[in-house]
């Protein structure tokens, strides 16, 4: 059975309370009678109700009046009205009350059918506004409790991986000084191992230092400003020239528009995606890396980096934004398995999406949107285009 609402009747006559009462009995209404503005508004304090048939002429408080008074109360203004008069004819005396909130109008002698119809359409528009009400309401609860456990989980991870740099301090420095003391009477096999050791913490380190940076990356606030991704990109080909020193690279660089957007991530962006490209481009002579624009036209530009790389299998693509997740074996290309994962996160803090397109053997392109600019736009990339 639906769920029963709550219907408030108002008519200084009594017979007329009966004739509405007569025709709207039914087990999924419940109906309130009011004789006076007085009665009804006190209804209104104790009860809500989907809907107020009203009739417009009343002594001392007129339908028009109470109507008015419902309206600017804010507990019961969406509350919809219906009036019941003898005097539909009157064109002002009709825009007087649907001025004062009646959403709809029914003639005496009252016709049952429609009163009946138009009763139930609001009866069902007020379980569905109400059904979708609670909806939100859980949505809206447990939205919070994740937003909860993730802060959670964020400070869990970086608590451990802060409470890990210690003891790899500790295990670092005992290396060290053992190899100053015992080194001389090591032989090759025991110096292997020592090194060998030495090589993980090290690596240990940068891997937690990674994870640090990706737990600190859900927790720092947005400084957006607007950023030229042209003079990020030059700073990052500075900064990976010791990675590309007597290589082979083609560089095709088309001109970027502006974006809004933090100028710190931003940076980290490129830095990862670049030195990706550069670092699984390795066996290439010469290595191709392509970095573009495209508008979408939806309100985005969508950046790509494209690569004529090693590529990788589709059927993983999914993992390839994952932490600590990675796509060839350590052996062949260095990495923690972190970086992409914090591109993903930077990017959809900035409210854009990232994907990665990719072939065996083949190369690889990441693209990734951003909102355009209010002030720039269009024009931005006409500009950029004219560079």
């Amino acid at each position: 059975m639906s769920d029963t609402v709550n219907i408030l009747l108002v008519d200084d006559k009594p017979q007329n309370l009966s004739v509405l009462e007569s025709i709207l009995d039914a087990s999924d209404y419940r109906l309130t009678k009011a004789q006076s503005a007085q009665e009804a508004l006190m209804a209104l304090f104790d009860t809500d109700f989907a809907l107020i048939v009203l009739d417009v002429r009343m002594p001392d408080t007129s339908g028009l009046e109470l109507a008015q008074i419902i309206k600017e109360r804010k507990r019961t203004r969406d509350i919809p009205i219906i009036f019941v008069t003898a005097h539909y004819s009157e064109d002002e005396h009709v825009l007087s009350g649907y001025s004062a909130g009646a959403v709809d109008y029914l003639t005496k002698p009252i016709n049952p059918a429609i009163l009946k119809s138009k009763v139930a359409i609001f009866a069902e528009l007020y379980r569905k506004t109400k059904a979708l009400n609670e909806a939100n309401q859980i949505l809206n609860s447990r939205n919070q409790e994740l937003m909860a456990a993730n802060k959670e989980l964020e400070a869990f991870s970086y608590t451990v991986s802060h409470d890990l740099r210690a003891p790899l301090r500790h295990v670092s420095g005992f290396i060290q000084a053992l190899r100053e003391r015992a080194e001389p009477d090591l032989d090759d096999e025991a110096r292997r191992y020592l090194t060998k050791v030495q090589n993980a913490a090290g690596e240990m380190g940068i891997l937690i230092d990674h994870f640090l940076a990706f737990s600190r990356m859900g927790r720092s606030e947005l400084r957006p400003s607007l950023v030229d991704m042209n003079e990020l990109i030059q700073r990052v080909r500075e900064e990976l020239q010791p990675e590309t020193e007597g290589r082979c690279i083609e560089w095709r660089l088309s001109p970027l528009p502006k974006v809004e957007a933090d100028a710190a991530l931003m940076r980290q962006v490129w830095t990862n995606l670049l030195s990706n490209a550069v670092k699984y481009t390795r066996p290439r002579n010469p290595a191709r890396i392509e970095v573009g624009c495209e508008d979408s036209l939806h309100g985005e530009f969508v950046f790509f980096v494209r690569d004529n790389g090693v590529g990788f299998d589709m059927k993983y693509a999914d993992k390839l934004f994952g932490v600590f997740q990675r796509l060839h074996r350590a052996n062949e290309f260095e990495g923690t398995g972190i970086g992409l994962a914090n591109v993903r996160r930077i990017i959809n803090r900035h409210g854009g999406q990232i994907w990665a397109e990719g072939k065996l053997d083949a190369g690889t392109t990441v693209s990734f949107t951003m909102k355009k600019p209010a002030a720039v736009g269009a024009a931005e990339m006409a500009v950029a285009a004219s560079r």
